[in-house]
């Protein structure tokens, strides 16, 4: 079938072009939108808003200038342009030369976002002294680009009631693009939800068309097609077509009854028993052409976006800035800026650039933040953008989001509760990709007399899906570790810090030493041991050979185990807590011991979020150290584990409990545990000094002492510790319901505890229910059906979406005693036994 015949292709508008590509806009392959006004507009006659009027300064001509110039021409030494353009009066005087740049193009500069074809016909109908007339005539904007839909997630799938058990519709197979519309063949596709964002911001009112089509509809029974649409998440058209039925093209005109915002996401639903084709051809809205139409810009990749709205869009890629003058040593130009950042060590900092999955010791996040929030940041030079505003709180908080991400290159990040790309579209005020599985930068080993890495065997993070692996590997350093970081024996070695960097998907990652022997290496409980990556990847192996899976390395079978407790032989870490190995403790003198070689234990917890497998990898880099003087203890204080359950939905509830050091103790490290709705962790000196504070459950606060706080009384009520969490069950700040993060019985993970619903998510939502068959309840009048009883309690468990409350920290015994003997460097006298 010819396509073209059905339905009207798109011409391409080249002055909104412009204004994209100048904006930053993705590529072909990413869904820039090349083809996106129909040529023939139609006039509309009737628009009250056609009325001629005079621009003023102040309401038409300052808001473009304070958008498209005042970074650049502004008052101060930091100016990146010879004049200034801020006032009226200043304006006035240089109108000649700012209507000579417009009209040759010269203003704004290459590089520079543009002004849109409405705003230079302002600009000049001001400058002119001239009547502006809006125009009268409707063009037909494209909402949907066909290589741009994605599968829907199941937690953010609006049509979820539709939704069977197991969901089978490939991207290749069971829906495609071909020849730019959306191809579906129900052969191979059970159930279709797919997800894309609006290309711009509309208002209510505004008229919108689909052009579908279906083939001759069969079935071996009587049955139907469900098709619907729906925009933020709100059903705007739904039909439901009997099967049997004759092939039709189907050509929908729709009345937006409510405002919709560039990136909110236009859904797509299909259920449709046999096997028949569909295809989507478009969905355009029909805008006054004299609207400045604000589009969203599409970016491939959360870097790009990042690169175009941070460091373009402020003017720091300007040639006089980080552009081709490198200021400072940096040059942020789109081709090398990743390069010049990503785990680059900063010619002013000690820190990093950017570290990935760590804003807080990432340099440019100082940079940037500086200028945001004032005095908070300790830095050299300026802050970053040199000229004009900071960038937005909102902003910031999507570079946050990408790097403890992993900073990626490409792909398209979520954020860490399950709305995907959704909430960085929001603070970028961009258009992305849905979310991905994507993978951080490998962690560079230390250099061979510095330090060892462990690193994990990647293995498989299933889509949609939240596991906890434990497995086994064999290690053996002692050809590699430099002696004098070893005990006599060889069996030891000794640790002074550590670094650790995970894909972001991660929950956590551990590792331990399992204590058990290299002869039960082929115990039956670890099942196959078998090679990953390489040329020989799923090949068996021989865990001790180093040399068994030639590039690749040898592992045993994953097995779902918390916290590796039960996994295997007898004998091992004693409920699931081996050696531990890490080194938090990086003050002088400080050290942690550890086996040179033996069978040690992978704990990974991820969840993938995105619709897309993954691959999960992890590093950890020790580092050596023959300064043994101090050996700290770690404790784990897991005694109020399930406090946080109970919180009820759309509620935030704060938890204390209280924790006695013992006398004599010094307090050297403390760190938190929570999982996603965990908010905000504290820890005091009971009724008095608040000491430790971490706002993110993924990446929590490792907060070392100095000086170390000492606890000498004999009174247990001067040595508690009282340490609160807040969990937020469904909270936005401004105090509204959020559907995305609160506790739903129907988005729960498989291992996740139990819940039993009693709030409403639609019709009267957060309304009281009783259970998953009390809709009624939910729904906005007696008998309209539109509720639905989902939203929990927080329970409690091992899931990130459930919820836990641990007091982690290291403390030293006896601490005044210890600091006064004397002590050498290089003594290993506290550390005789070596195993303590």
């Amino acid at each position: 079938m010819n396509h073209t015949q059905i339905w009207f292709r798109h011409a391409v508008l080249l002055s909104v072009l412009a204004t994209l590509t100048a904006c930053g806009g993705g590529d072909s392959d990413g869904g820039s939108f090349s083809e996106i006004v129909n040529a023939s507009s139609v006039t509309n006659p009737d628009d009250p808003n056609v009325a001629s009027r005079m621009m003023t300064f102040s309401e038409d001509i300052k808001p473009i200038m304070l958008d498209k110039c005042i970074g650049c021409h502004t008052d101060g030494t930091s100016a990146l342009a010879p004049l200034s353009l801020e006032g009226i009066d200043r304006v006035n005087s240089f109108k000649p030369a700012i209507q000579h740049a417009l009209e040759n193009g010269s203003m704004p500069p290459e590089g520079s976002v543009q002004l849109s074809p409405g705003e230079y016909n302002k600009f000049m109908a001001w400058l002119s002294g001239t009547p502006y007339t809006p125009s009268v005539e409707l063009v037909r904007v494209a909402l949907i680009e066909a290589r741009a839909w994605d599968t829907t997630s199941k937690n953010r799938d609006v049509f979820l009631s539709h939704r069977p058990e197991e969901v089978q519709c490939a991207q290749g197979t069971g829906w495609l693009v071909e020849e730019d519309a959306l191809e579906i063949r129900t052969a191979s596709c059970n159930y279709l939800s797919l997800t894309q964002q609006s290309l711009l911001n509309m208002a209510s009112g505004t008229v919108l068309e689909l052009a579908m089509s279906h083939s001759d509809l069969n079935f071996n029974a009587p049955s139907s097609a469900h098709v619907a649409l729906s925009i933020a998440g709100i059903t705007i058209w739904e039909t439901t077509i009997p099967i049997p039925s004759p092939a039709d093209i189907l050509k929908v005109s729709i009345t937006l009854p409510f405002a919709i915002a560039a990136g909110d996401s236009i859904d797509l639903h299909l259920d449709n028993h046999g096997s028949n084709a569909w295809s989507v051809y478009s969905l355009d809205a029909l805008i006054s052409e004299d609207i400045d139409l604000e589009f969203c810009a599409s970016f491939d990749s959360t870097w790009e976006a990042i690169q175009a709205v941070a460091f373009e869009k402020p003017g720091c890629t300007n040639s006089l800035c980080h552009g081709a003058a490198a200021a400072g040593g940096l040059d942020l130009s789109p081709d090398v800026a990743y390069n010049n950042l990503v785990g680059v060590t900063s010619e002013s900092s000690s820190l990093q650039r950017v570290a990935p999955r760590e804003h807080a010791v990432s340099y440019l996040y100082h940079k940037l933040a500086e200028k945001t929030f004032p005095g908070n940041y300790a830095i050299s030079g300026s802050p970053m953008p040199v000229a004009g505003p900071g960038l937005s709180a909102d902003a910031l908080k999507a570079i946050v989001f990408w790097i403890e991400a992993g900073a990626p290159e490409t792909g398209s990040v979520g954020d860490s509760i399950g709305r995907g790309e959704d909430e960085i579209e929001r603070l970028l005020g961009v258009c992305l990709p849905e979310a991905d599985p994507v993978n951080t930068i490998a962690l560079p080993p230390p250099e061979r007399d510095v330090g060892l890495q462990f690193s994990m065997p990647p293995h498989p993070a299933l889509a949609e899906q939240e596991n906890e692996w434990c497995f086994a590997v064999y290690e053996d350093f002692r050809d590699i570790i430099p002696p004098e970081y070893m005990s006599p024996d060889r069996e030891f070695f000794y640790v002074r810090g550590d670094e650790v960097r995970e894909d972001g998907f991660t929950h956590h990652s551990t590792l331990l030493y399992s204590g058990i022997s290299v002869e039960d290496i082929h115990d039956p409980s670890f099942g196959e041991w078998s090679c990953v990556g390489g040329s020989k990847d799923t090949l068996a192996c021989e865990p001790t050979d180093a040399q068994s899976c030639d590039t690749g390395r040898c592992r045993s079978e994953l097995q779902d185990s918390v916290a590796c407790i039960g996994f295997g032989p007898a004998g091992g870490p004693i409920a699931g807590l081996g050696t531990n190995v890490g080194s938090y403790l990086t003050q002088e003198g400080f050290f942690e011991t550890f086996r040179t070689y033996g069978i040690y234990y992978w704990n990974s917890h991820y969840f993938n979020l995105s619709t897309k497998d993954g691959s999960h990898h992890a590093w950890r880099n020790l580092f050596y150290t023959n300064d043994r003087q101090f050996d700290a203890e770690y404790f784990t204080n897991s005694s109020n584990i399930s406090a946080g359950a109970g919180t009820p939905p759309f509620e935030n509830r704060t938890v204390c409990r209280d924790y006695v050091l013992a006398e004599g103790d010094g307090l050297i490290y403390l760190s938190s545990h929570t999982h996603r709705r965990g908010k905000h962790f504290t820890v005091s000196i009971k009724g008095g000094e608040q000491i430790y504070e971490s706002f993110a459950y993924d990446e929590p606060l490792d907060k070392l002492f100095s000086p170390h706080m000492v606890f000498n009384s004999p009174d247990p009520a001067d040595r508690t510790l009282e340490y609160c969490s807040t969990y937020n069950n469904g909270v936005n700040a401004d105090g509204s319901f959020n559907l995305d993060t609160v506790t739903r019985a129907s988005f729960r993970p498989a291992n996740a505890s139990d819940c039993q619903p009693i709030a409403c998510v639609t019709g009267k939502v957060a309304a009281a229910c009783s259970g998953a068959d009390d809709d009624a309840s939910c729904d906005s009048e007696p008998g309209s059906k539109d509720g639905w009883c989902d939203a929990c309690a927080i329970t409690s468990g091992l899931t990130s979406d459930d919820e836990m409350f641990v007091l982690l920290g290291a403390t030293m015994s006896d601490y005044d005693v210890i600091m006064s003997q004397p002590t050498t460097a290089g003594s290993d006298s506290l550390s005789e036994n070596p195993e303590q």
